[in-house]
């Protein structure tokens, strides 16, 4: 690491498949040559941050999360009915898989991964022993997933608690932080009036409303914020998913757009 230069840390917030958007933010920093030092990541922004700190292959990042629909599809099919609907176990040996069964201390890039504790309802750092355990739990979103025990801990999605983990990447040592928020629900949905009394719309956006203030509060220690228009949201983005109806690369040009939004200012701040 050149100790001349500011170091730079990416937090990679949750959000199911809008996290898809991620690989666009990675690839456009990449284009413009902006180095990344530290890398965290909550629910599917740790999946995205353990593959690309591990490998570095935005090639094969690209291929890997968009897609392989039918891998991930029967890795779902799990069923349980403790705690969750899918009991994970099948997901996790697929990830690891993917990364080759190795562990954090094997990335290129230092790397943690955020999940959320059931019993003390705090955030949880995983960042030693094999990825695949720890992002499972990062990713297991209540009630879709069960929840996992692991260590001393009952695990559920990092999004719960930290959906953009700013903080963890300026713990890691990170001089710049550089955050992508997936919940700015003023951007990414406008509220239909006609739909006010759709008992499933209303739920939808409370919680929508739920995430934006919250990852507001979880990027207070973020120098760059990177909000990509991700208007798939919901249990149907999954499924809409797996029938290849979401256009994924699209998802990936929305996180390179944004981004190319910022270079500037990241560039300023790399100066300074």
């Amino acid at each position: 690491m050149n100790k001349k230069r500011k170091t730079i840390g990416l937090a990679l917030g949750s959000g199911g498949i809008r996290g898809l958007a991620h690989v666009g933010v990675i690839k456009k920093l990449a284009e413009h040559h902006i180095p990344i030092d530290f890398i965290a990541g909550s629910s599917i922004g740790s999946w995205v941050g353990a593959h690309f700190a591990l490998f570095q292959d935005l090639e094969l990042l690209e291929e890997i999360t968009v897609g392989r629909q039918k891998e991930k599809f029967y890795a779902f099919i799990e069923p349980t009915i403790d705690g969750g609907l899918i009991k994970g176990t099948k997901m996790e040996k697929l990830i690891d898989t993917w990364l080759l069964g190795k562990n954090f201390e094997d990335t290129k890039i230092p790397f943690c991964a955020v999940a959320t504790d059931l019993i003390s309802g705090n955030s949880i750092v995983l960042n030693t022993d094999k990825l695949a355990p720890a992002l499972r739990a990062s990713m297991s979103i209540p009630t879709l997933f069960a929840p996992f025990a692991y260590k001393n801990y009952l695990l559920v999605d990092g999004g719960i608690s930290q959906p953009v983990p700013d903080e963890v990447v300026k713990q890691m040592g990170a001089d710049i932080v550089i955050s992508v928020n997936l919940d700015n629900y003023i951007k990414n949905d406008n509220f239909a009036v006609e739909k006010q009394n759709s008992l499933r719309y209303v739920a939808t956006r409370s919680i929508n409303v739920i995430r934006y203030h919250l990852s507001k509060y979880s990027t207070t220690h973020s120098d760059i914020i990177i909000e990509p228009y991700t208007p798939t949201v919901g249990a149907s983005s999954f499924r809409d998913y797996f029938a290849q109806k979401i256009a994924g690369a699209k998802l990936v040009e929305n996180g390179e757009i944004e981004t190319e939004k910022m270079i500037g200012k990241i560039k300023e701040l790399m100066k300074g």
